[in-house]
This record gives structure tokens, C-alpha cells and sequence, in this order.
């Protein structure tokens, strides 16, 4: 397939600047830093955008740790690609997040180089914590901020197994679950307590009965955050962190429903009460099939193997709630070896080895592909946009 002028020399710009990308990629993999404790990482990005002629700034969105750095030239649309860049705990880059980073900065480098000729807008958005703690996501707070007004695309790329465009992937709620007792001696007088712990066990079985009643792709997970401090000590106060998973926002919410009685019900049996407080919502991916189009053409013309199967993913991320206001899409990279466990030390390890980064710098040129593709070509904008809207229903 014939490669557009355009897009070879944005292409060799990537080619260019490949071995200060990998030491990016790999500076971020080697200095793991959690959600909105990203100082380096966005600071590395940040400053190497500013040293390429990109207008930066930071703190972004009222994030310290989230960036955007733009270059413009002239009239035209705005295209923005979502660098992630957070690591797990405990275990560092076992999401292969800094490769995120290196693709996009790099899909931003190339895109700059042919500005001049295309008109528009490019941005690279740094968007911190991605990956849910006990906390609201990087995106989904930089939307609330008005962030992302102004621009009309944003892609990005995730790491993963195999080269795939995505087909679906699971929305989630998390929410922590607080019960709280009374204190009585666990041995002489255990008749003058309340267990809290046993209010939180008891939601645990529950869910656990209601797993039998739910569809194939819902997911419901957890942890004990507080179990108590002695064991002679009846437990006042016990929680735990969860999250409800499933590809169908209604299916989402009537199952999150349902566990909120779960803990309702056995709060009652152990005469305790419970405190149900949300913390975030993560919506589903909303797909463009125009997008879609274009990284596939991309990957053809680089000459990249693609998976002509559309991947319907397990996890969850928070560019779907910028996809449900936004045209957006991104896509998976090989990054990895087929058969890894996922968030894993081994998948930490292996995003600092050569497939994972020769992968990375492939995926910068589709990404920016696709981006001159929409710079150049109004009509495909036009598609796009359409897309969204017949998604929105």
C-alpha cells in the first residue's frame, strides 16, 4: 500500500527522535510513580515537548501532574493524543503505561514535523492516574475542569498482545463499603457488641450468592481495607474497596444496585449499619467505526501485521468517559508476549524490553497516521463526527 508524502516525513521524524523516545519510555519505566504522584514522568514529557517548539503547559486542568503541550498552524481541527504514564503499586509498570507516554509523545513529534503543510492543531495531553485506587480518574477530573474543550479528536494506544482495534471494553463503578458496629470484649461480653467486620463478611457471601445471577461479562471484585485491630476486640468499624464491571452501562448500574443491597441486607442481619460512598465511575469506550477504519489503514501502511479480529476487552479506562464526549479511539499494540498476566511484575519487566519498545515507536506512527489523515481530509471529520452522533443514539 502507498504510503502518503505527508505521513513518511512524519514518520521519519518519529524515526528521528526513536532513541530519545526509548530512553523516555524507558526513564519512566525505571522511576515508577502512582496516580497524581507522577512529578517526573509528566515533568520528562513536559519538558521534551517544550524543547521540540510545543507550547506547554503545567499544571494542567488543575492536575500537577497532568500537562498539554500544543503546537498550532493556522486553521483547522485540533487533534489530541492522551499520554497515560502512571504505575501500579507494589508492582511499577505491570500496565505498560510509560509506553503509553513514549507513543504519544512521539505521535505529537511526528504530526509537529508536517503542521506547517496540513493546518490545525496538535496536542499531546498528559492525563495522570489512570488506573483506580481510591481515587477519581486523571480524565474524568480534567473533563469536569473543561479540559479537553476545543478539541475535536483525541487518540491514544494501550499495550498489549497482539495489534487490534477495539470492539468493546467494561465500564466500572468503584465504591467503598463502611460499616460500623459497636466494641465489646470478643471473649467475656461478646453479646454487648456489634461486629462491623462480620457486617462486611457477610456482604462479601452475599455477593458471592448473587454472582450465580448475573451476566457472563460482570465482574465484581474487592478488598478488605479495615478488618479491625485486635482479635479481642469486637470490631466498630470495618470497610473494604469494590468494583462492579460490565460492557452494558444499564446492566452496570442495576448490578452496582444490587450489590448496594448485599451490603444492606447484611448490615441488617448483624445490627450494624453500612455507609455506601461512590467514588468514581468509569463509562465504556464509545466506538467509532471511521476511527477504527483509519488505524487499520495505518497499521496496513506501515506494513505492521494487524489482527483483523476487534478486540473486546476485559479492563476498563477512563478515555471511555472522554469517548462519550468526544470522537475518540485507541488501540492495542503488541507489546508483550501472548499469555502474560496482566498487571504483573512480568509486564512491568517486559515493557522496557525491545518488542515492547519497537512496538511503542510503531504505534507513534499510527497514531499520527491517523492524525494527518483527519488534518488533511475534512471529509473524513465529517465522518467521524457522524459516527459519534449515531453512537449518542
Amino acid at each position: 500500500m502507498q504510503t502518503p508524502p505527508l505521513k513518511q516525513q512524519a514518520w521519519a521524524a518519529i524515526h528521528e527522535h526513536e532513541g530519545e523516545l526509548r530512553s523516555l519510555a524507558l526513564r519512566i519505566k525505571e522511576h515508577p510513580e502512582t496516580g497524581y504522584q507522577e512529578e517526573q514522568a509528566s515533568t520528562w514529557q513536559a519538558d521534551y515537548l517544550a524543547q521540540h517548539g510545543f507550547q506547554v503547559t503545567k499544571p494542567f486542568g488543575g492536575l500537577p501532574t497532568a500537562y498539554s503541550a500544543c503546537q498550532t498552524a493556522g486553521a483547522g481541527p485540533t487533534i489530541a493524543f492522551l499520554a497515560e504514564y502512571d504505575a501500579l503499586p507494589g508492582i511499577g509498570h505491570g500496565c505498560g503505561h510509560n509506553l503509553i507516554a513514549g507513543s504519544c509523545v512521539g505521535a505529537g513529534i511526528g504530526v509537529a514535523a508536517v503542521l506547517a503543510q496540513t493546518g490545525g492543531r496538535v496536542c499531546v495531553m498528559g492525563t495522570p492516574a489512570e488506573e483506580f485506587d481510591n481515587q477519581k480518574e486523571g480524565k474524568v477530573r480534567l473533563l469536569e475542569a473543561g479540559a479537553f474543550e476545543g478539541v475535536d479528536v483525541c487518540l491514544s494506544m494501550h499495550p498489549h498482545t497482539d495489534n487490534q482495534v477495539i470492539a468493546s471494553d467494561v465500564g466500572f463503578i468503584g465504591f467503598d463499603l463502611v460499616f460500623h458496629g459497636r466494641t465489646a470484649h470478643a471473649a467475656a461480653d461478646p453479646w454487648n457488641g456489634a461486629n462491623a467486620l462480620d457486617g462486611l463478611i457477610l456482604t462479601y457471601n452475599n455477593i458471592n450468592a448473587l454472582r450465580q445471577h448475573v451476566k457472563p461479562d460482570v465482574r465484581i471484585h474487592g478488598v478488605v481495607t479495615d478488618g479491625g485491630r485486635v482479635p479481642n476486640i469486637i470490631p466498630e468499624r470495618a470497610a473494604g474497596r469494590f468494583m462492579v464491571r460490565s460492557r452494558d452501562p444499564k446492566v452496570l448500574e442495576d448490578v452496582y444496585a444490587r450489590v448496594q443491597d448485599c451490603a444492606r441486607a447484611a448490615a441488617l442481619a448483624t445490627a450494624t449499619q453500612v455507609e455506601i460512598n461512590h467514588i468514581t465511575t468509569v463509562y465504556n469506550t464509545r466506538i467509532n467505526p471511521t476511527l477504527n477504519r483509519l488505524i487499520c489503514e495505518n497499521f496496513a501502511q506501515l506494513g505492521e501485521p494487524l489482527n483483523e479480529k476487534p478486540l473486546d476487552m476485559g479492563g476498563s479506562t477512563d478515555f471511555g468517559n472522554v469517548s462519550q464526549v468526544i470522537p475518540s479511539a485507541f488501540f492495542v499494540s503488541k507489546t508483550h508476549p501472548a499469555g502474560i498476566a496482566w498487571h504483573s511484575v512480568e509486564v512491568a519487566q517486559g515493557a522496557g524490553e525491545e518488542m515492547a519498545l519497537r512496538s511503542m515507536i510503531a504505534s507513534a506512527c499510527v497514531l499520527a497516521g491517523v492524525a494527518i489523515d483527519l488534518l488533511s481530509d475534512p471529509e473524513l471529520l465529517v465522518q467521524v463526527r457522524e459516527d459519534f452522533a449515531k453512537a449518542n443514539g
